[in-house]
Parts: C-alpha cells; structure tokens; sequence
C-alpha cells in the first residue's frame, strides 16, 4: 500500500515532468533551464509531507522537502524507477527496462520524450538489486549478490577498502547518484566518499566518467540551458554496455585515469591499484565466516588477517595483458564481457584487444542473478599447525545474498567464474 501512495503522489507530476522537455543527464535530473519545471516533480517548498533528510557540510539535517510517503531514499527512487512504476524505464529494482516514456532503437512515436538505443524487456548495465531477466530469457531470477541498500549497521563492508573495511555506513541510491544531475555518465556523483571524483571549473565539466553512446558529449554535461541542448543527439543504451576510457590529461585531478574503474576506487580504493598491498577486513575474513542476525561472525579457524593481496588490473588494455604475458591474440575467447573502449575504437566500433578492463567487465554496478556452485563458493581454511598452508574448501550451507565475496556472486556477469574463461580460455 505504501508504494501505490508513493506512485499515485508522484504519476502526475513525472508525467508533466516528461512530457515534452528535454534535460542534460536525461530525463528530470540535471541541465536545468532558468525557468525549469523539473522541481516540482519531486519536492514541494511549501507542503512536502516527507521526512527525508539531506545533510549540509557541517552535518546538520534539514528537509529534502520531497512530494513523498517514503520512508527510505530507496523507495523514492523506486516510485520511478521501481517495479511496475510510471515515470522511468530503467526499471532498477528487478534490472530490466521495461516500457515508459523513452523510445528505443531509434523509434519514435507520439508522446515520446526521450528516445534511446534501449533494447525493451532488455536486462539492464547495471542489473537489479531484486532480480534480474532470466538467463533462459522467460521471467525472472532472484538477485543472487546486490550492493546493500537501506541495511544501516548492517551493510556490508566496502571490500578492497584499503587498510580498514568501514562497516555499517548505511547504502542509498544517492550514496552513488546525483538526482540534480552531475559531470560524469549517469549522475554518477562527482564526489563519493570524500574523494573527487569529478565536478565542475566554473561552468566547464571535470568528469572522470565518460560513455562512448551515440552522442555522448566529449567533454562531459553542461550546466543549464547549453546542457538541455546537448540532449539533441544523444541516445543513452541503457542495455549494451558503452564505457569509454580516458587517458591521463597533464594536471587532471592529480593525473588520475579518467575511467568507471577510477570512480569505483573511491570506495574500493585498493582496486585502482596493480601493486600488491597490505590490508585486512578482520572477523570477515575469518575462515568458515557466517552470516546471522548481527551480521558476520568469526565462526571457528584463523582469520587471515593483514597479508599481501593481489588483484587483477584495471585501467589496462586487454592487448597490454596479453603481450605482457605471452598468451597470444588468442586468448580472448568472447566478447560477451563490456570493455571500456579506447578512443581509437569509440562508439559503436567492434569489440577490440585495444579497449581496456574495468570494474564493470565482470561485475554488475546494482546486481547480479548469476549462479555460485562448487569451488565458486569456497572458503578457505587451514591446518592449525600450519599457518602458511591454506587450501579452499566447498561451502556446505545455504549461501547467504549480499556482496561477501567469500559467499557470494560477488556482482559477477556470469555463473561461476565464467568472467575468468571469456578471457583466459582454459
């Protein structure tokens, strides 16, 4: 019941707010005309009804005055962009865009405001934090591992989080999006977790996140007016995966790779890193480590603790990987797993062993409905008396959801680590 009074409150304004205007980040979220109306699609300054809260620099709440019933950021977002929701047909909540008022393929007709490259009934980039389309392509499976939202203290830890593994810091749409619209593709925000991680000289865009969609803009959103018109001869693909890497610019951010895989190492920051390193999540770790009402516990073993890890490059080219390696032009087997493309292969250009890896080659950003079984699962463990001697060892329980990359799909694109042989060919 509380969801149809959240879309009853909302329908009719979305529906003024997409008629027949056009915004820079796409739909009613950002490139704001002086005399927008995009406001009052969600907030009231005068008789909002929500207790949703923003906080200012110094900590202090204060009212987002949204037009809502919702008790949670999430679910506000979901009065659009939910299930069986009018206003948005990125459909985030079982991962599939589904009909609204966006165009696909090139299609137009009456009453559309947006037109996409969108296949309909397509699974989306970012996949679903409920479920997602069926691999059979009939229904819909249950999301096996998902970012946590609205889960407070019980939020999983940011895993790859460098020397500590933060806990409990609750999860939202707005953690990573900007409902205002941003720099980057996909109001991707330009600042998360205290690092910059694009934003704005004055007027003048600083992304680090770019699309190589048809008509992505090259330099990033545009505020206003200019913004708006940039929406001309844009066409976002919500269901084909188009990522573009940025090379180092002389004097950018600290002459940081301009990538999708930069601005996940705002959270993940041991990620955005081919050196080993040193860090340790403690009782996650443990081995054996369960999951119960309180969240993780050590269960029984040694956890293991601070030691050097090693993780696959990102920010590389799949032709660097492989020279470097010997394995030979062979060793891409698919090209089923999305690469960011390189500037020599932009936009709608054949897959290619010159575009680089990233975080979202083998992980989904919202969630995953892949399947674990046998090693996929495993845990490790060792004998007691040998600390240096681990070995893996098939999970016998009910594997629980979330991100435990011990437990879990980890987010990954396909069953198992069927992410690995696209690649590898074994």
């Amino acid at each position: 019941m509380k969801r149809v009074r959240i879309v009853l409150a909302l329908a009719a304004v979305m529906l003024l707010a997409t008629a027949g205007s056009a915004f820079a980040n796409f739909g009613p979220h950002g490139g704001y005309a002086l005399d927008t109306d995009a406001c009052a699609g969600c907030h009231r300054a005068h008789t909002s009804f929500s207790d949703l809260s923003w906080k200012d620099t110094g900590g202090t709440k204060h009212s987002a005055l949204l037009v809502s019933g919702a008790s949670t950021m999430q679910e506000f977002c979901y009065a659009c962009h939910g299930d069986n929701a009018p206003g948005a047909s990125t459909n985030v909540q079982v991962g599939v865009f589904d009909s609204g008022p966006s165009g696909a393929d090139g299609v137009t007709g009456a009453g559309v405001a947006y037109e996409t490259n969108s296949a309909f009934n397509g699974a989306l980039n970012g996949g679903g934090f409920d479920k997602m389309p069926a691999t059979s392509g009939v229904g819909f499976t249950a999301s096996s591992s998902m970012h946590d939202m609205e889960k407070g203290a019980l939020t999983d830890p940011m895993w790859g989080a460098g020397s500590s593994a933060p806990a409990g810091t609750n999860l939202t749409c707005t953690n990573c999006h900007d409902p205002h619209g941003s720099s980057n593709y996909r109001i991707l925000k330009d600042t998360v977790n205290g690092v910059v991680v694009g934003g704005y000289n004055g007027d003048e865009p600083q992304p680090f996140v770019f699309s190589s969609e048809e008509g992505y803009p090259a330099g990033g959103w545009l505020k206003h007016t200019p913004g708006a018109s940039q929406m001309d001869t844009y066409y976002p693909n919500y269901t084909t995966a188009e990522y573009l890497f940025k090379n180092v610019e002389a004097g950018y951010a600290g002459g940081k790779f301009r990538t999708m895989s930069t601005w996940c190492s705002a959270c993940h920051q041991a990620y955005d890193d081919k050196a080993p390193s040193t860090y340790t999540y403690g009782g996650y770790e443990a081995v054996d480590a369960t999951r119960n009402a309180g969240g993780l516990s050590p269960g029984v073993g040694v956890a293991v603790g601070d030691r050097t890890r090693h993780r696959h490059p990102v920010n590389t080219s799949v032709a660097t990987v492989i020279t470097g390696n010997g394995w030979g032009s062979d060793a891409v087997t698919s090209t089923v797993l999305p690469l960011e493309k390189s500037s020599a292969t932009a936009g709608n250009a054949t897959w290619s062993t010159q575009d680089y890896i990233g975080c979202l080659t083998c992980h989904r950003a919202h969630g995953t409905q892949v399947a674990m079984n046998g090693w996929a699962v495993s845990s490790l463990k060792n004998n007691a008396s040998n600390v240096v001697t681990w070995y893996p060892v098939m999970a016998t329980a009910t594997v629980p959801s979330g991100v435990n990359p011990n437990f879990s799909s980890a987010l990954l694109r396909a069953d198992n680590r069927g992410v690995c042989e696209r690649c590898h060919n074994k």
